[in-house]
Protein backbone atom coordinates (compact mmCIF):
# COMPACT_ATOMS: atom_id res chain seq x y z
CA UNK A 1 0.00 0.00 0.00
CA UNK A 2 1.15 3.57 -0.59
CA UNK A 3 0.46 4.58 3.00
CA UNK A 4 3.66 3.88 4.92
CA UNK A 5 2.81 2.72 8.46
CA UNK A 6 6.07 2.26 10.39
CA UNK A 7 6.61 -0.48 13.01
CA UNK A 8 8.94 0.26 15.92
CA UNK A 9 9.48 -2.80 18.17
CA UNK A 10 10.90 -0.69 21.03
CA UNK A 11 9.32 2.74 21.12
CA UNK A 12 10.29 4.64 24.31
CA UNK A 13 7.32 5.03 26.67
CA UNK A 14 8.76 8.37 27.81
CA UNK A 15 8.19 9.81 24.32
CA UNK A 16 4.48 8.89 24.22
CA UNK A 17 1.90 11.66 24.48
CA UNK A 18 -1.50 10.44 25.66
CA UNK A 19 -4.50 11.50 23.58
CA UNK A 20 -6.88 14.10 24.99
CA UNK A 21 -9.64 11.53 24.92
CA UNK A 22 -9.65 7.81 25.67
CA UNK A 23 -13.05 6.11 25.34
CA UNK A 24 -12.34 3.35 27.88
CA UNK A 25 -12.21 3.15 31.67
CA UNK A 26 -10.39 0.40 33.55
CA UNK A 27 -11.23 -0.87 37.04
CA UNK A 28 -8.49 -1.56 39.60
CA UNK A 29 -9.16 -5.30 39.30
CA UNK A 30 -8.89 -5.23 35.51
CA UNK A 31 -5.72 -3.14 35.71
CA UNK A 32 -4.18 -5.77 37.98
CA UNK A 33 -5.07 -8.53 35.50
CA UNK A 34 -3.61 -6.46 32.68
CA UNK A 35 -0.28 -6.16 34.52
CA UNK A 36 -0.25 -9.92 35.08
CA UNK A 37 -0.87 -10.56 31.39
CA UNK A 38 1.93 -8.19 30.39
CA UNK A 39 4.35 -9.95 32.74
CA UNK A 40 3.43 -13.37 31.30
CA UNK A 41 3.26 -12.57 27.61
CA UNK A 42 4.78 -9.14 27.06
CA UNK A 43 3.15 -6.87 24.48
CA UNK A 44 1.77 -9.03 21.67
CA UNK A 45 -0.29 -6.19 20.17
CA UNK A 46 1.55 -2.94 19.40
CA UNK A 47 0.08 0.38 20.47
CA UNK A 48 -0.92 2.81 17.72
CA UNK A 49 0.63 6.28 17.48
CA UNK A 50 -0.44 9.29 15.50
CA UNK A 51 2.15 10.81 13.19
CA UNK A 52 2.82 13.51 15.81
CA UNK A 53 3.55 10.90 18.51
CA UNK A 54 0.13 11.05 20.16
CA UNK A 55 -1.04 7.72 21.54
CA UNK A 56 -4.13 6.73 19.57
CA UNK A 57 -4.76 3.23 20.96
CA UNK A 58 -3.18 1.34 23.86
CA UNK A 59 -3.57 3.80 26.74
CA UNK A 60 -4.22 1.14 29.38
CA UNK A 61 -1.44 -1.09 28.03
CA UNK A 62 1.14 1.69 28.32
CA UNK A 63 -0.01 2.44 31.88
CA UNK A 64 0.37 -1.24 32.67
CA UNK A 65 3.85 -1.37 31.17
CA UNK A 66 4.97 1.61 33.23
CA UNK A 67 3.48 0.01 36.35
CA UNK A 68 5.61 -3.14 35.90
CA UNK A 69 8.77 -1.15 35.17
CA UNK A 70 9.01 -1.44 31.39
CA UNK A 71 10.49 1.43 29.36
CA UNK A 72 9.52 0.57 25.76
CA UNK A 73 6.60 -0.83 23.79
CA UNK A 74 6.08 -2.13 20.25
CA UNK A 75 4.30 0.59 18.27
CA UNK A 76 2.64 1.12 14.90
CA UNK A 77 3.22 4.73 13.80
CA UNK A 78 0.66 6.12 11.38
CA UNK A 79 1.91 8.08 8.35
CA UNK A 80 -0.26 11.12 9.01
CA UNK A 81 -2.07 12.88 11.83
CA UNK A 82 -5.67 11.70 11.91
CA UNK A 83 -8.87 13.44 12.96
CA UNK A 84 -10.42 12.91 16.38
CA UNK A 85 -13.18 10.67 15.01
CA UNK A 86 -10.58 8.43 13.39
CA UNK A 87 -8.47 8.41 16.56
CA UNK A 88 -11.52 7.10 18.41
CA UNK A 89 -12.26 4.55 15.68
CA UNK A 90 -8.69 3.26 15.96
CA UNK A 91 -9.08 2.98 19.72
CA UNK A 92 -12.39 1.14 19.43
CA UNK A 93 -11.33 -1.24 16.70
CA UNK A 94 -7.98 -1.91 18.38
CA UNK A 95 -9.74 -3.01 21.56
CA UNK A 96 -12.65 -4.73 19.86
CA UNK A 97 -10.44 -6.65 17.46
CA UNK A 98 -10.09 -9.48 19.99
CA UNK A 99 -13.75 -10.47 19.67
CA UNK A 100 -13.41 -11.93 16.17
CA UNK A 101 -15.40 -14.93 14.98
CA UNK A 102 -13.61 -15.78 11.71
CA UNK A 103 -11.28 -18.77 11.26
CA UNK A 104 -8.08 -17.78 9.47
CA UNK A 105 -4.76 -19.53 8.82
CA UNK A 106 -1.42 -18.21 7.56
CA UNK A 107 2.29 -18.93 7.51
CA UNK A 108 3.70 -18.61 11.07
CA UNK A 109 7.03 -16.99 11.91
CA UNK A 110 9.62 -17.85 14.57
CA UNK A 111 8.10 -18.35 18.04
CA UNK A 112 8.40 -15.31 20.29
CA UNK A 113 9.29 -12.90 17.50
CA UNK A 114 7.67 -10.29 15.26
CA UNK A 115 7.53 -10.97 11.54
CA UNK A 116 5.58 -9.89 8.47
CA UNK A 117 3.24 -12.51 7.03
CA UNK A 118 2.82 -12.35 3.24
CA UNK A 119 -0.82 -11.79 2.38
CA UNK A 120 -0.60 -14.58 -0.21
CA UNK A 121 -0.23 -17.16 2.60
CA UNK A 122 -3.42 -16.06 4.39
CA UNK A 123 -6.34 -18.51 4.05
CA UNK A 124 -9.78 -17.50 5.33
CA UNK A 125 -11.60 -20.71 6.23
CA UNK A 126 -14.65 -19.03 7.82
CA UNK A 127 -15.44 -15.36 7.38
CA UNK A 128 -17.85 -13.89 9.93
CA UNK A 129 -18.71 -10.53 11.47
CA UNK A 130 -18.57 -8.72 8.15
CA UNK A 131 -19.55 -5.27 9.49
CA UNK A 132 -16.52 -5.43 11.76
CA UNK A 133 -14.26 -6.44 8.87
CA UNK A 134 -15.68 -3.60 6.82
CA UNK A 135 -14.98 -1.08 9.58
CA UNK A 136 -11.38 -2.31 9.74
CA UNK A 137 -11.14 -2.15 5.96
CA UNK A 138 -12.22 1.49 5.84
CA UNK A 139 -9.47 2.40 8.28
CA UNK A 140 -6.73 0.39 6.55
CA UNK A 141 -7.71 1.90 3.21
CA UNK A 142 -7.50 5.41 4.67
CA UNK A 143 -4.43 5.05 6.91
CA UNK A 144 -2.50 1.94 5.90
CA UNK A 145 -2.02 -1.47 7.63
CA UNK A 146 -2.15 -0.29 11.23
CA UNK A 147 -2.97 -3.57 12.97
CA UNK A 148 -1.34 -6.90 13.79
CA UNK A 149 -2.23 -10.51 14.63
CA UNK A 150 -1.14 -13.28 16.95
CA UNK A 151 -0.58 -16.62 15.23
CA UNK A 152 0.32 -19.99 16.73
CA UNK A 153 3.08 -22.23 15.42
CA UNK A 154 0.48 -24.38 13.59
CA UNK A 155 -0.63 -21.40 11.51
CA UNK A 156 -3.94 -20.62 13.24
CA UNK A 157 -4.47 -16.90 13.84
CA UNK A 158 -5.65 -16.88 17.44
CA UNK A 159 -6.16 -13.12 17.89
CA UNK A 160 -7.28 -10.48 15.39
CA UNK A 161 -8.44 -12.92 12.72
CA UNK A 162 -10.84 -10.31 11.31
CA UNK A 163 -7.88 -8.03 10.62
CA UNK A 164 -6.12 -10.85 8.76
CA UNK A 165 -9.24 -11.46 6.66
CA UNK A 166 -9.16 -7.78 5.65
CA UNK A 167 -5.46 -8.06 4.79
CA UNK A 168 -6.23 -10.98 2.48
CA UNK A 169 -8.97 -9.07 0.66
CA UNK A 170 -6.97 -5.83 0.41
CA UNK A 171 -3.70 -7.62 -0.34
CA UNK A 172 -1.30 -6.26 2.26
CA UNK A 173 1.17 -8.09 4.48
CA UNK A 174 0.40 -8.51 8.17
CA UNK A 175 2.58 -7.92 11.22
CA UNK A 176 2.41 -11.03 13.43
CA UNK A 177 3.61 -12.28 16.78
CA UNK A 178 4.06 -16.06 16.81
CA UNK A 179 3.26 -18.06 19.95
CA UNK A 180 3.66 -21.75 20.74
CA UNK A 181 0.34 -23.56 20.28
CA UNK A 182 0.43 -24.94 23.84
CA UNK A 183 0.63 -21.34 25.15
CA UNK A 184 -2.01 -19.94 22.81
CA UNK A 185 -5.00 -20.90 24.98
CA UNK A 186 -3.68 -19.08 28.05
CA UNK A 187 -2.75 -16.03 25.98
CA UNK A 188 -6.20 -15.81 24.41
CA UNK A 189 -7.86 -16.20 27.81
CA UNK A 190 -5.69 -13.44 29.26
CA UNK A 191 -6.19 -11.00 26.41
CA UNK A 192 -9.91 -11.47 25.79
CA UNK A 193 -11.07 -10.79 29.34
CA UNK A 194 -12.87 -7.60 30.34
CA UNK A 195 -10.31 -4.80 30.17
CA UNK A 196 -12.38 -1.74 30.78
CA UNK A 197 -15.73 -0.41 29.63
CA UNK A 198 -16.50 2.21 27.02
CA UNK A 199 -16.96 5.66 28.45
CA UNK A 200 -18.35 8.38 26.18
CA UNK A 201 -18.30 11.21 28.73
CA UNK A 202 -15.27 12.74 27.03
CA UNK A 203 -17.39 13.48 23.96
CA UNK A 204 -20.15 15.32 25.81
CA UNK A 205 -19.27 18.71 24.37
CA UNK A 206 -18.98 17.33 20.85
CA UNK A 207 -22.37 15.62 20.97
CA UNK A 208 -24.92 18.25 22.06
CA UNK A 209 -28.59 17.35 22.31
CA UNK A 210 -29.52 18.94 18.98
CA UNK A 211 -27.18 16.61 17.07
CA UNK A 212 -29.86 13.96 17.49
CA UNK A 213 -31.85 15.50 14.63
CA UNK A 214 -29.61 13.57 12.24
CA UNK A 215 -31.16 10.26 13.32
CA UNK A 216 -34.65 11.21 12.12
CA UNK A 217 -35.69 8.77 9.38
CA UNK A 218 -37.59 9.78 6.26
CA UNK A 219 -40.62 7.55 6.65
CA UNK A 220 -43.07 6.69 3.89
CA UNK A 221 -40.79 8.21 1.26
CA UNK A 222 -40.46 6.43 -2.06
CA UNK A 223 -37.15 5.30 -3.52
CA UNK A 224 -35.72 7.68 -6.08
CA UNK A 225 -34.20 4.97 -8.26
CA UNK A 226 -36.11 3.69 -11.29
CA UNK A 227 -35.54 0.09 -10.20
CA UNK A 228 -37.50 0.70 -6.98
CA UNK A 229 -39.95 3.30 -8.26
CA UNK A 230 -43.21 3.21 -6.33
CA UNK A 231 -41.69 1.30 -3.39
CA UNK A 232 -41.68 2.83 0.10
CA UNK A 233 -38.19 3.08 1.56
CA UNK A 234 -39.00 3.06 5.25
CA UNK A 235 -42.11 2.19 7.22
CA UNK A 236 -42.48 2.43 10.97
CA UNK A 237 -43.04 -0.91 12.71
CA UNK A 238 -44.76 0.92 15.57
CA UNK A 239 -47.24 2.69 13.32
CA UNK A 240 -47.84 -0.25 10.99
CA UNK A 241 -48.16 -2.98 13.63
CA UNK A 242 -49.23 -1.32 16.88
CA UNK A 243 -51.37 1.62 15.73
CA UNK A 244 -52.79 1.52 12.22
CA UNK A 245 -54.55 -1.88 12.41
CA UNK A 246 -57.16 -0.49 14.85
CA UNK A 247 -56.86 3.30 14.50
CA UNK A 248 -60.03 5.17 13.45
CA UNK A 249 -60.65 8.78 12.53
CA UNK A 250 -62.31 9.31 15.92
CA UNK A 251 -59.10 8.63 17.87
CA UNK A 252 -57.04 11.62 18.97
CA UNK A 253 -53.32 10.93 18.53
CA UNK A 254 -50.05 12.71 19.21
CA UNK A 255 -46.84 11.48 17.61
CA UNK A 256 -44.17 12.55 20.13
CA UNK A 257 -40.71 12.86 18.61
CA UNK A 258 -42.18 12.57 15.13
CA UNK A 259 -39.03 13.30 13.14
CA UNK A 260 -40.06 14.80 9.83
CA UNK A 261 -43.73 14.13 10.64
CA UNK A 262 -44.36 11.84 7.68
CA UNK A 263 -46.94 9.59 9.35
CA UNK A 264 -48.85 12.48 10.90
CA UNK A 265 -49.01 14.33 7.59
CA UNK A 266 -49.97 11.17 5.68
CA UNK A 267 -52.77 10.24 8.10
CA UNK A 268 -54.14 13.76 8.46
CA UNK A 269 -54.66 13.77 4.69
CA UNK A 270 -56.88 10.71 5.18
CA UNK A 271 -58.99 12.38 7.87
CA UNK A 272 -57.23 11.09 11.00
CA UNK A 273 -56.72 13.34 14.03
CA UNK A 274 -52.95 13.20 14.44
CA UNK A 275 -50.75 15.92 15.91
CA UNK A 276 -46.98 15.68 15.71
CA UNK A 277 -44.21 17.13 17.84
CA UNK A 278 -40.53 17.15 16.95
CA UNK A 279 -38.29 19.60 18.84
CA UNK A 280 -35.54 19.30 16.21
CA UNK A 281 -37.57 19.47 13.01
CA UNK A 282 -35.23 20.64 10.27
CA UNK A 283 -35.82 22.84 7.25
CA UNK A 284 -36.40 20.78 4.12
CA UNK A 285 -33.16 19.45 2.75
CA UNK A 286 -31.05 21.25 5.35
CA UNK A 287 -29.44 20.71 8.74
CA UNK A 288 -30.87 24.00 10.06
CA UNK A 289 -33.53 23.52 12.74
CA UNK A 290 -36.93 25.02 11.87
CA UNK A 291 -37.72 26.64 15.22
CA UNK A 292 -40.79 28.41 13.84
CA UNK A 293 -42.26 25.01 12.89
CA UNK A 294 -41.43 23.62 16.35
CA UNK A 295 -43.23 26.47 18.11
CA UNK A 296 -46.20 25.99 15.78
CA UNK A 297 -46.40 22.31 16.76
CA UNK A 298 -46.35 23.23 20.47
CA UNK A 299 -49.16 25.76 20.02
CA UNK A 300 -51.35 23.31 18.09
CA UNK A 301 -50.95 20.66 20.79
CA UNK A 302 -51.62 23.27 23.49
CA UNK A 303 -54.90 24.28 21.80
CA UNK A 304 -55.90 20.63 21.46
CA UNK A 305 -55.21 19.98 25.14
CA UNK A 306 -57.21 23.04 26.23
CA UNK A 307 -60.16 22.22 23.98
CA UNK A 308 -60.34 18.44 24.29
CA UNK A 309 -58.03 17.23 27.06
CA UNK A 310 -55.35 14.52 27.08
CA UNK A 311 -54.77 12.21 24.12
CA UNK A 312 -56.25 8.76 23.64
CA UNK A 313 -53.15 7.54 21.78
CA UNK A 314 -49.52 8.62 22.14
CA UNK A 315 -46.92 7.27 19.70
CA UNK A 316 -43.26 7.20 20.74
CA UNK A 317 -41.46 5.67 17.80
CA UNK A 318 -37.64 5.47 17.81
CA UNK A 319 -37.31 8.26 20.38
CA UNK A 320 -35.87 6.81 23.57
CA UNK A 321 -33.07 5.20 21.53
CA UNK A 322 -32.03 8.76 20.60
CA UNK A 323 -32.17 10.27 24.09
CA UNK A 324 -28.79 11.73 24.99
CA UNK A 325 -28.84 10.90 28.71
CA UNK A 326 -30.82 8.98 31.32
CA UNK A 327 -32.13 12.36 32.46
CA UNK A 328 -33.58 13.12 29.02
CA UNK A 329 -34.95 9.58 28.80
CA UNK A 330 -36.83 10.23 32.06
CA UNK A 331 -38.16 13.57 30.81
CA UNK A 332 -39.39 12.03 27.56
CA UNK A 333 -41.20 9.17 29.28
CA UNK A 334 -42.66 11.43 31.96
CA UNK A 335 -43.99 13.83 29.29
CA UNK A 336 -45.49 10.91 27.34
CA UNK A 337 -47.04 9.64 30.58
CA UNK A 338 -48.58 13.10 31.04
CA UNK A 339 -49.98 13.37 27.51
CA UNK A 340 -51.82 10.04 27.84
CA UNK A 341 -55.41 10.06 29.10
CA UNK A 342 -56.28 7.85 32.08
CA UNK A 343 -57.86 5.32 29.72
CA UNK A 344 -55.47 5.98 26.81
CA UNK A 345 -52.48 4.05 25.56
CA UNK A 346 -48.89 4.71 24.52
CA UNK A 347 -47.35 2.77 21.63
CA UNK A 348 -43.55 2.62 21.90
CA UNK A 349 -40.75 1.23 19.78
CA UNK A 350 -36.99 1.37 20.34
CA UNK A 351 -33.74 -0.33 19.28
CA UNK A 352 -33.49 -3.98 20.33
CA UNK A 353 -30.04 -4.78 21.75
CA UNK A 354 -30.54 -8.56 21.53
CA UNK A 355 -31.41 -8.42 17.84
CA UNK A 356 -28.64 -5.93 17.11
CA UNK A 357 -25.96 -8.11 18.68
CA UNK A 358 -27.30 -11.19 16.89
CA UNK A 359 -27.16 -9.29 13.61
CA UNK A 360 -23.60 -8.14 14.21
CA UNK A 361 -22.43 -11.70 14.84
CA UNK A 362 -24.32 -13.26 11.92
CA UNK A 363 -22.64 -14.55 8.78
CA UNK A 364 -24.88 -12.44 6.55
CA UNK A 365 -24.41 -9.13 8.32
CA UNK A 366 -23.02 -6.46 6.05
CA UNK A 367 -23.49 -2.72 6.00
CA UNK A 368 -22.12 -0.19 3.56
CA UNK A 369 -21.05 2.21 6.29
CA UNK A 370 -20.64 -0.28 9.14
CA UNK A 371 -23.17 1.51 11.31
CA UNK A 372 -24.26 -1.84 12.70
CA UNK A 373 -21.02 -2.20 14.67
CA UNK A 374 -21.59 -1.25 18.30
CA UNK A 375 -19.33 -0.11 21.13
CA UNK A 376 -21.65 0.06 24.12
CA UNK A 377 -21.02 1.75 27.45
CA UNK A 378 -22.48 0.66 30.79
CA UNK A 379 -25.82 2.31 29.87
CA UNK A 380 -26.04 0.45 26.53
CA UNK A 381 -25.22 3.63 24.61
CA UNK A 382 -23.12 3.71 21.47
CA UNK A 383 -21.52 6.84 19.96
CA UNK A 384 -21.27 7.18 16.19
CA UNK A 385 -19.84 9.80 13.88
CA UNK A 386 -22.46 10.37 11.17
CA UNK A 387 -22.65 13.15 8.59
CA UNK A 388 -19.93 15.08 10.34
CA UNK A 389 -21.58 14.92 13.78
CA UNK A 390 -21.40 12.68 16.84
CA UNK A 391 -24.66 11.03 17.79
CA UNK A 392 -25.79 8.70 20.57
CA UNK A 393 -27.73 5.48 20.02
CA UNK A 394 -29.30 3.88 23.08
CA UNK A 395 -30.32 0.21 23.12
CA UNK A 396 -32.72 -1.83 25.23
CA UNK A 397 -33.34 -5.51 25.74
CA UNK A 398 -36.97 -6.60 26.09
CA UNK A 399 -36.34 -7.04 29.82
CA UNK A 400 -34.75 -3.64 30.32
CA UNK A 401 -37.51 -1.96 28.30
CA UNK A 402 -40.25 -3.60 30.36
CA UNK A 403 -38.48 -2.58 33.57
CA UNK A 404 -38.09 0.99 32.36
CA UNK A 405 -41.65 1.44 31.12
CA UNK A 406 -43.15 -0.17 34.23
CA UNK A 407 -41.92 2.82 36.21
CA UNK A 408 -44.23 5.05 34.18
CA UNK A 409 -47.21 2.76 33.40
CA UNK A 410 -48.95 0.07 35.41
CA UNK A 411 -49.76 -2.05 32.34
CA UNK A 412 -46.91 -2.78 29.92
CA UNK A 413 -47.35 -5.33 27.12
CA UNK A 414 -44.31 -6.13 24.95
CA UNK A 415 -44.56 -7.36 21.37
CA UNK A 416 -42.19 -8.51 18.61
CA UNK A 417 -39.29 -8.98 21.02
CA UNK A 418 -37.20 -10.71 18.34
CA UNK A 419 -37.48 -7.86 15.82
CA UNK A 420 -34.97 -5.05 15.28
CA UNK A 421 -37.42 -2.73 17.01
CA UNK A 422 -38.73 -4.03 20.34
CA UNK A 423 -42.23 -2.64 20.85
CA UNK A 424 -44.63 -2.13 23.73
CA UNK A 425 -48.16 -0.90 24.41
CA UNK A 426 -48.51 0.90 27.76
CA UNK A 427 -51.68 1.75 29.66
CA UNK A 428 -52.64 3.19 33.06
CA UNK A 429 -50.10 6.01 33.49
CA UNK A 430 -48.61 6.14 36.97
CA UNK A 431 -48.72 9.28 39.11
CA UNK A 432 -45.62 11.37 39.76
CA UNK A 433 -45.11 14.49 41.87
CA UNK A 434 -46.24 17.63 40.06
CA UNK A 435 -42.80 19.22 40.39
CA UNK A 436 -41.27 16.30 38.45
CA UNK A 437 -43.80 16.75 35.67
CA UNK A 438 -43.07 20.45 35.55
CA UNK A 439 -39.33 19.88 35.26
CA UNK A 440 -39.87 17.40 32.42
CA UNK A 441 -42.22 19.75 30.50
CA UNK A 442 -39.89 22.72 30.86
CA UNK A 443 -37.08 20.68 29.35
CA UNK A 444 -39.00 18.76 26.69
CA UNK A 445 -40.97 21.71 25.31
CA UNK A 446 -38.09 24.20 25.50
CA UNK A 447 -35.17 22.16 24.24
CA UNK A 448 -31.69 23.70 23.90
CA UNK A 449 -30.58 24.81 20.44
CA UNK A 450 -27.19 25.86 19.06
CA UNK A 451 -25.62 28.99 20.58
CA UNK A 452 -27.51 28.39 23.85
CA UNK A 453 -30.79 29.52 22.28
CA UNK A 454 -34.18 28.46 23.67
CA UNK A 455 -37.46 29.64 22.18
CA UNK A 456 -39.23 30.13 25.57
CA UNK A 457 -42.67 29.60 23.98
CA UNK A 458 -43.65 26.71 26.21
CA UNK A 459 -45.32 28.24 29.28
CA UNK A 460 -48.84 27.72 27.89
CA UNK A 461 -48.44 24.01 27.20
CA UNK A 462 -46.79 23.48 30.60
CA UNK A 463 -49.66 25.24 32.34
CA UNK A 464 -52.44 23.23 30.65
CA UNK A 465 -50.61 19.91 31.08
CA UNK A 466 -50.17 20.51 34.81
CA UNK A 467 -53.88 21.32 35.07
CA UNK A 468 -54.86 18.19 33.13
CA UNK A 469 -52.52 15.98 35.18
CA UNK A 470 -54.19 17.17 38.38
CA UNK A 471 -57.60 16.38 36.86
CA UNK A 472 -56.40 12.93 35.76
CA UNK A 473 -55.06 12.23 39.24
CA UNK A 474 -58.36 13.28 40.81
CA UNK A 475 -60.23 11.04 38.38
CA UNK A 476 -58.05 8.00 39.10
CA UNK A 477 -58.27 8.61 42.84
CA UNK A 478 -62.03 8.63 42.54
CA UNK A 479 -62.03 5.37 40.57
CA UNK A 480 -59.71 3.73 43.10
CA UNK A 481 -61.87 4.87 46.01
CA UNK A 482 -64.96 3.58 44.23
CA UNK A 483 -63.44 0.11 43.93
CA UNK A 484 -61.58 0.15 47.26
CA UNK A 485 -58.14 0.45 45.74
CA UNK A 486 -55.16 2.43 46.98
CA UNK A 487 -53.51 5.34 45.22
CA UNK A 488 -49.86 4.74 44.38
CA UNK A 489 -47.28 7.41 43.60
CA UNK A 490 -44.76 6.78 40.83
CA UNK A 491 -41.09 6.82 41.75
CA UNK A 492 -37.94 7.68 39.88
Amino acid sequence: MSLDVRFDPSYPLAKLRPADYNPRRLSAESFGRLQGSLRRHGVVKPVILNADGTLVAGHQRTKGLKAIGQETTPAMILPQKVRLQDEIKFNLLHNRVETEASVVYAEPGPIGQWCWIPWQTIEVEESKNLPFQQAIGFMTAAHGPWGSVVIDDQGRIVLNAEYAAVAKSQRFDVLAWTVASFDAGQLVEDLTGEYGVYDWSGLEEQAPVWNQHIVQPNRLREHSSKAKAGQVRYKSEVWEQLVRPWLTTSHRVVDFGAGHGDYARHLRAKGYQVHDYEPYRTLKGKYAIDIRSVVGQIRRIERELRDRGLYEVVVLDSVINATTSLEYQHWVLLTVNALCAADGQVCIGTRNLVREMAYENSEHAISRDSTRLNFLDSNQVDMRFVRGKWQRIRYHTPESLRGLLSRYFEDVQLSDVTRATVKAVCRKPRRFPIEEYEEAFNNEFNMPYPNDFRHDKHSGIVEILIELIKERNSFTEGKQDEFGGESREGSH
